[in-house]
């Protein structure tokens, strides 16, 4: 098991390695499911969290009203 170390700051907060975030594909906004199993604790990203192209998509859902065309929409909703 590849370990990495962390500091947990007064408020409790800490920092995932980047290469356990890109591994596991965990991006801001992730929502992560904190457990503690014999004295373990684990961490693992919900189930059915969103990327951020899904949020992306998500959040632009229904803006299109069908007076401008596709083309136009695209340019008005990507970053």
């Amino acid at each position: 098991m590849n370990t990495k170390e962390t500091v947990v700051t007064q408020k409790g907060t800490t920092t995932i390695p980047e290469q356990i975030r890109r591994t596991c594909g965990i991006e801001p906004g992730a929502v992560l499911v904190w457990s503690l199993r014999n004295g373990v604790i684990e961490a693992r990203k919900k189930p059915g969290s969103l990327n951020s192209v899904q949020r992306h998509i998500r959040d632009r859902a229904g803006t299109w009203d069908g007076k401008i065309s596709g083309v136009e929409l695209l340019k008005k909703t990507r970053p």
